[in-house]
């Protein structure tokens, strides 16, 4: 899993932040106010962080997290900061092993399936705007997930391009480069309202080349 570099910046920035707030006075305990809403602040924005890398809340790093910052910590505060910091670690440690990647994408996979169950109920409805839209949007951000997942730089980039890009890189066989142009086509025009020119079977294909290409890349 790759982690965008303005969140593992943050990360790093709280883990520097952290190693001056864990540390407690002669009996080890924190009692100076101003240290302890510190620690309190640092302990929400570390759950924020991770609740940022990983989506699913039943994952052990979310429920450890939130355990430890949730809890009443008193004067040992700034334990529960050392602690914290240690996952933050460990989480840059397993995101750089890979070993994420099966949670955060099945994450993904399953709201994007919400969201394409949304436009196949407006298709059997005969809903082409509704359908088409969210068919569209659906497969491009699923499209730049896959290019972010494999290191492919999507920023700013048009979807067309990201295409050529996953093409060439042979993700794509060229049958599937041509669906996927199609698909971004429907994106395009359903994006900029021209519902004359595109079809409710052009939505179809979207949704089914959008469910293809998320259980092949992202489940």
């Amino acid at each position: 899993m790759v982690i965008e570099e303005a969140v593992r910046n943050r990360i790093n920035a709280l883990l520097h932040e952290g190693q001056g707030l864990w540390h407690g006075n002669e009996n080890d305990q924190c009692v100076d106010p101003h240290q302890m809403a510190s620690c309190s602040g640092w302990l929400t924005a570390a759950q924020n962080a991770v609740h940022v890398v990983v989506s699913s809340p039943d994952a052990p790093y979310r429920k450890k997290v939130d355990r430890i910052a949730e809890a009443s910590h008193g004067y040992v505060v700034h334990d529960a900061v050392r602690e914290v910091s240690l996952v933050l670690i460990n989480l840059l440690r397993d995101a750089d092993a890979g070993m994420l990647a099966t949670v955060a994408d099945q994450a993904r996979a399953e709201t994007f399936d919400d969201f394409l169950d949304h436009a196949s109920y407006y298709l059997k409805n005969s809903r082409k705007q509704e359908a088409g839209v969210i068919a569209g949007v659906v497969f491009e951000d699923a499209t730049r997930k896959v290019c972010r997942k494999l290191g492919v730089s999507e920023k700013g980039e048009k979807l067309d391009a990201l295409i050529s890009v996953l093409a060439s890189r042979g993700e794509f066989t060229g049958v599937k480069a041509k669906r996927a142009r199609a698909a971004a086509d429907v994106r395009t025009k359903a994006t900029h309202a021209q519902w004359d020119e595109f079809e409710l079977e052009d939505v179809r294909a979207t949704i089914e080349f959008a469910r293809e290409l998320i259980e092949a890349k992202l489940a």
